[in-house]
């Protein structure tokens, strides 16, 4: 699913929402608070 994809599915399902980025490295090691992205268009 590609991000505007997605992005409209929860649009539509009546959430707001923001997107955390996180590296495999992060995930992996359990650290993965990521930074945050606040997504406007």
């Amino acid at each position: 699913m590609k991000c505007k994809e997605l992005f409209s599915s929860l649009e539509k399902a009546g959430y707001d929402f923001a997107v955390a980025i996180a590296t495999e490295e992060e995930v992996a090691n359990g650290a993965a608070c990521g930074q945050l992205a606040i997504i406007t268009e």
